[in-house]
């Protein structure tokens, strides 16, 4: 489980492995590891308006636990003690058991000094008495250095892994957010009106609690005069409305800064899903670019053949036209013609209704055969022998 950490003075931390087990003291050992640094310090629970100090046995895990839904709102900081706060009395007070072993660890916050201290190389020279008697193989101070230091090289190995973990996973992180960093600063700016405004919503409340306080002890007061209690409740009833009305302003507050925060995560997770569409379409753009290469290549062959089919084409087109303009020619002096034909055929039949009778026209060789009625099944003649184009 991940485990985040503000430290003061600098970014926040994310401590990666926590589990129920771990102790504020593996915490401290883990980032103190991570940023280089020396010195005491001391893990800080901060939840609302109130910190304390934690100590290096407590566990954070557990403490989330107790919290309840309030968790969220909990916030661990990594605090420099002064060097004025060190207790003198830890180094004084130490009692070691017979082979020179400590017979308690040192607190967390010491231990870290001592534990960058510890595997640096000792350039001094070692003097020995002479005089003195030689002590067994088994105990000798570098013996016992070794069986003291054992425990702390495997416990500095582990940190060692765990930090080089938390760096990689640190750095995958910092890949993700560059992507969201302008998204993040407006809604960074967002949040921080709404908790500007929820802040000013808590001072008035806690302005109107004591209102509200007040009024109630300045009625307790002027019990003794019934128009004056009736005014006191009058006030009481109006500062309740108005504590209510602030209560309420306080939870919308809260609900939008909720809504700007959802929608910050789902901000994050858009701008990653487009960035991994964009690839995609960049990755089919470059094949569909190698496509039209290849096909231009192959095109670039067959090019005076194609040049050759273009100019047959046109001179078959003008053809064409030529054709179809000597059509056009002749269906025009076709009509004339039959239009011409039609208007003599008209004048004759005129000039034979008023002559009157069914009589041969003069001039005319045709003899009409039976009636008008008849001339649906007329006799071809010489002249447009298929009739005439109207």
């Amino acid at each position: 489980m991940e485990l985040k950490v503000w430290v003061e003075g600098g970014p926040q931390r994310v401590v990666c492995g926590v589990t129920e087990a771990t102790t504020c003291q593996d915490v401290v050992y883990a980032l103190a590891h991570a940023t280089a640094q020396s010195g005491r310090f001391a893990l800080v629970e901060r939840w609302g308006h109130t910190e304390r100090a934690l100590a290096p046995s407590d566990r954070p895990l557990r403490l989330l636990a107790r919290r309840g839904r309030a968790a969220g709102d909990v916030r661990f900081l990594l605090r420099r003690c002064p060097p004025s706060v060190r207790k003198a009395e830890h180094t004084a007070q130490k009692v070691e058991s017979a082979d020179g072993r400590p017979l308690r660890p040192p607190p967390y916050d010491e231990a870290v000094t001592r534990s960058g201290q510890r595997y640096q190389p000792s350039h001094q020279p070692v003097h020995t008495n002479k005089e003195s008697a030689p002590s067994p193989p088994g105990d000798s101070p570098t013996s016992k250095r070794r069986l003291v230091d054992g425990a702390p090289q495997q416990q500095y190995r582990e940190l060692v892994r765990l930090v080089s973990l938390q760096r990689e996973r640190l750095r995958s992180q910092q890949e993700e957010l560059t992507h969201c960093d302008s998204e993040l600063s407006y809604w960074e700016a967002r949040l921080g009106a709404e908790q500007a405004a929820g802040q000013a919503t808590r001072e008035e409340l806690s302005r109107l609690e004591r209102l509200y306080q007040g009024g109630r002890a300045e009625l307790e007061r002027l019990q003794g005069s019934t128009e004056e209690g009736r005014l006191g409740k009058q006030e009481e009833r109006t500062l309740c409305s108005e504590l209510t009305l602030a209560r309420s302003q306080l939870a919308h507050c809260e609900a939008r800064l909720l809504q700007c925060q959802q929608r910050l995560r789902q901000l994050c997770q858009e701008v990653a899903e487009e960035q991994r569409r964009r690839t995609l379409l960049e990755q089919q753009a470059a094949a569909l670019s190698a496509e039209v290469d290849s096909g231009r290549r192959r095109t670039e062959g067959p090019q005076p053949r194609q040049e050759e089919l273009d100019g047959e084409l046109a001179a078959l087109d003008a053809a064409l036209e030529e054709r179809k303009l000597l059509l056009q020619r002749l269906g025009q002096e076709l009509r004339e013609a039959n239009l011409q034909a039609l208007s003599l055929a008209d004048a004759d039949h005129k000039h034979w209704l008023e002559s009157g009778g069914f009589s041969n026209r003069p001039g005319s060789t045709r003899k009409i055969v039976g009636s008008p009625r008849q001339l649906e099944n007329a006799v071809p003649t010489n002249k447009n022998p298929n009739g005439v184009w109207v």
